[in-house]
């Protein structure tokens, strides 16, 4: 069964037990947003530990605070493993910079292909 929720900052795909998160063009995320993102998503899927599918439109910017906040145990509180993909320069500088600074818990690779990713993720699927 296939569940969708479309928020402000990010459209939720919640199928087959894998989370699709798209954040949206233009988004400009500071430690509030990322705050309302994570709450978001927490109950969209009924805080289950699930994979996530990340899929950047064109985030422009990321304040300090709110990277810390997703790498932290709050911000990444039910994701099994993620995988980020990037579709455009600044995207691919933005995420490498997030993961050498800011390192999660849990599994997460950044894919330049979402098919790739899906087949990275699928391992982390109950």
């Amino acid at each position: 069964m296939k569940k969708v929720l479309r928020s402000t900052y990010v459209d939720f795909v919640l199928e087959n037990n894998l989370l699709t998160a798209t954040f949206k063009k233009g988004l400009r995320i500071d430690l509030e947003t990322a705050k309302e993102i994570v709450a978001t998503r927490l109950k969209f899927t009924d805080a289950k530990i699930i994979p996530v599918l990340i899929l950047n439109e064109g985030v422009i910017s990321m304040d300090k605070a709110a990277r810390d906040y997703l790498a932290s145990e709050d911000g990444t509180k039910g994701v099994k493993a993620a995988a980020i993909v990037l579709r455009s320069t600044f995207g691919s500088m933005l995420g490498n910079f997030f993961l050498k600074v800011n390192t999660p818990e849990m599994p997460v690779k950044i894919f330049y292909d979402t098919t790739k990713a899906i087949h990275w993720l699928n391992k982390f699927i109950s």
